[in-house]
């Protein structure tokens, strides 16, 4: 069973508000450190998530087209992923 502070924190912190996205707004809505630490890996794994989006959604179109047997589109998908494969590079390389 969910505790309800739990809940309400993962609420706040699901849709990234101004007021949430802090590291002190977290602690201060808990004393527990424990669920202070979680929301902190969360927004890391996130962040990770949105610098990898493009490659993915760019690998799921490649798929589709390639699933259809679309030619045109396949040869569109796989430049837009080379697109973004190379710009996670270079992001990552300047990190």
């Amino acid at each position: 069973m969910n505790e309800p502070a739990s809940t309400i924190l993962a609420a706040c912190d699901d849709f990234a508000n101004d007021h949430c996205a802090n590291d002190h707004c977290i602690e201060r809505q808990s004393d527990h450190p424990a669920i202070a630490d979680l929301h902190r890996q969360t927004r890391a794994l996130r962040s990770e998530l949105d610098e990898v989006q493009p490659l993915i959604s760019a690998a799921v179109l490649t798929a589709t087209a390639f699933r259809l047997r679309d030619n045109d589109g396949l040869v569109s998908a796989l430049r837009i992923l080379v697109g973004a494969t190379r710009m996670l590079e270079e992001r990552r390389a300047c990190s």
